[in-house]
Formats: structure tokens, sequence, C-alpha cells
């Protein structure tokens, strides 16, 4: 036996058809838990998330559930933090109160996440036999694919509501929402700080009485907070692809001038100016996506004390000044006799190109140059870190 203790805490709102068995269960399951783990106890704490129905006064029969009430209703996320920070447990564990989960899922987690050495051990609904809404299905699949592949780390049900955890994660993982996007907001911090995850199915039944869950509003709310996240920990994965698309998408708009002059040895402004105009503005958008993306990903990882050997190589800050600097140059002699002439005449004969292409040099010289610079600055600013190598206001709090 380890000694150790596990807390399942049960956020509860207006959930009277559901929290009689929900609790009955869960206290009638300790018993296989302690049997068939390492565990010495099991503790079962109800938070009742200000409910306008009798959940609370149903809670209150079950002497061996310690039930804590809110006076108002604060939020799913907000009840699981309540619960966490009374529980006693080395382990913290959590379920939903609608009738979908069988608490006896807390061995195979609680197993799966000894077996792995994990941090977390999500529940996993997303099986055959699984009796969740197919559109939540759908929306779960998005999520967990969208997580998967911006953070590296694969996950397959984002927002499952039956997880245990150590202890000791939770600092790590604040601060975390107080609604119901509390699930895929700590999926995402965990994948992105390096948390050790291991998902295992569990049984996921029809729920009892009528869902707190709004498709498309909360939906939409979930990735909202998964994108923030993982923007905070990996900017570069969002601002990198979108310069790439910017690049590709100018390139491919200069096929056809470059084969034409290739071919005629002249452009047609009438024609090409406004393609033209299309390619230096998705050009130089394209710069600031991968240079504001990489000082974004510098910052990040000082934020959380991630090492930076790349943005902190001196040779990128050289390169970059350097490049910026012989592009303005280049840009203002392409166009100094075009600049003679209009400050002494106020007309200019060059050909519009040179302007054009100048202001694309000048443009892009000023963008990698400020980015060398900041690059240089960013070096020498002091590294705050949060509690346990977490991290501190990065969304906002339970």
């Amino acid at each position: 036996m380890s000694g150790k203790t596990l807390s399942i805490i049960l956020p509860a709102y207006n959930e009277e058809g559901a929290i009689d068995g929900a609790v009955r269960r869960v206290l009638e399951a300790r018993k296989a838990i302690i049997r068939e783990t390492d565990l010495a106890s099991v503790e079962v704490i109800v938070v009742d998330d200000g409910s306008r129905d009798r959940t609370g006064d149903i809670v209150a029969r079950h002497a061996d559930a310690r039930l804590i009430v809110h006076p108002r209703n604060r939020g799913y996320g907000c009840a699981l933090m309540t619960g966490f920070e009374a529980a006693g447990g080395d382990y913290l564990a959590f379920m939903d109160a609608d009738g979908t989960i069988d608490p006896q899922c807390f061995v195979t987690l609680y197993q799966a996440l000894k077996r792995a050495g994990a941090d977390l051990a999500i529940g996993g609904r997303l099986h055959p036999g699984s009796q969740m809404p197919r559109v939540r299905v759908i929306g779960n699949r998005f999520y967990a694919a969208v997580i998967s592949w911006l953070s590296g780390v694969p996950v397959t049900d984002t927002a499952s509501g039956v997880r245990v955890f150590s202890r000791a994660l939770l600092p790590r993982l604040r601060p975390l929402p107080g609604g119901l996007h509390f699930t895929p907001a700590m999926t995402a911090r965990a994948a992105c700080m390096g948390a050790r995850i291991v998902e295992a199915p569990i049984p996921y039944a029809e729920r009892v009485g009528q869902s707190k869950l709004n498709v498309l509003a909360d939906g939409l709310r979930f990735l909202r907070v998964i994108l923030g996240i993982i923007f905070s920990y990996y900017p570069l994965r969002i601002f990198g692809p979108a310069g790439l698309i910017f690049a590709a998408v100018a390139l491919g708009y200069g096929v056809w001038p470059v084969a034409y002059y290739l071919e005629h040895r002249r452009l047609e402004p009438d024609v090409m100016i406004y393609r033209l105009l299309t390619i230096v503005t998705l050009s130089v958008c394209s710069l600031i996506c991968l240079t504001y993306g990489g000082l974004a990903q510098k910052l990040s990882d000082m934020a959380t004390g991630k090492e930076s050997r790349f943005w902190d190589h001196p040779k990128l800050r050289d390169v970059c000044l350097a490049s910026g600097v012989a592009l303005v140059l280049a840009g203002i002699l392409l166009n100094a006799r075009t600049i003679v002439e209009y400050v002494t005449s106020r007309q200019i004969h060059q050909h519009w190109i040179y302007v054009l292409t100048g202001s694309l040099a000048v443009l892009s010289g000023t963008v990698l140059g400020a980015f060398g610079v900041t690059l240089d600055l960013a070096r020498h600013l002091p590294v705050t870190r949060g509690p346990a190598g977490g991290d501190r206001g990065r969304e906002g709090g339970s």
C-alpha cells in the first residue's frame, strides 16, 4: 500500500435527477478502487455550484460525501477548483454528476497513470460503445486534432470530464477558466507545458436530465481558449503557417508577371499594377508574420524557462540586422535617380517598377532590422517564472 489518498470531486449544478445515483455509485466504488490499486483511501467531495433545485439537499443525505455549497452559480471550472482546494488527496480526480460516468473507471485511469509514470490520465469517451451525441463526437475530435497538431502531443478526447492527476500538477496548470471550457483548457495547457498525458477508454452513458452545454456557443469558447493557450506557448506554430501561406500566394501571383517579362522584356502597368501591389503587400505580411512569430516564440520561451538557442544565436541577430540595412540601402539606391528627379523637378521619369521594387526592399529591410534589434533587446529582459515552473498571467483565472 502506498498510503496515498485519492480525492474525487463531483461538480453539480441543478442535478437533482442524477445526483443521488452518481454519489451513491462513487461511494460504492471506493472499496473496489482501494482493492485494485495501491491507494489507502478515497474521499468524495461534491460541490453544489449554486443549484436552484434540491441537489444540495440530496447530497446532504450521504454522510460519507463531503458537501461544499457555492451561494451562487460560479461555473463548472470554479466548482472544480473549489473542490481541489478543499481536497486532501495526493491524487485528484473528477467526474460529472449527470449519470454518464461509472466511477469504477477510476481504477483504470489510476492504473494507467501509475503504469505510464504520467502526470495526467484522461478518460477517453470517443469509442464505438460511447453514447455521446454525434455532434459532440465531431467537435471533440476537431479540438483534439487542433491540440495535437499545434502542441505536438497526441490527444483524442480534449473535453473529457473524467480525469486523475497528481496534486503536484495543479499549480503548474493554473490559471484555468471557470466555465465549461475548463477541461479543454486543462488539456491544452498540460500538453503545451510538457506534462505527461495518458488516455484510457471509459464507458460513457447518456446523461440524466438536460445538458448545460450549448454546442455552438461553448464550442466556439472551447476553440478560443485552446488556441489562446497554444498561442501563448507556441506562437510560431500559428504565425509561421500564416507567414508561409502569405509567401506562397505572393509567389503564385508572381509567376505570370515574371513569365511575361522574360518573354516580352516589359511589364504592362494597366494590367499588372494591382497584381504587383498585391504581391508587395503579401510579401510584407509574410515577413511580418514570420518575424513577429519568432519574437513571440522567444518571449514565450523566456517566460516558461525553455531553452531558446536558435533565437539567442548572435548570428541570427547579425544576419537580420545586416539584411535589413542592405535591403533599405538597396531600395534607396535603386530609386536614387527617382528621388533626385522628384526633388529637383517634381516629376518622375523612371519606370514605376523601380518605385515598387524599392518600396518592397525598404519595407522588408525595416521589418528585418527591427526584428534583429528587438531580439538583441530581449536578451537583456529579466525572466520571471511562476510556481513549479509554471507561468503567470496568460489567461483569465478560475
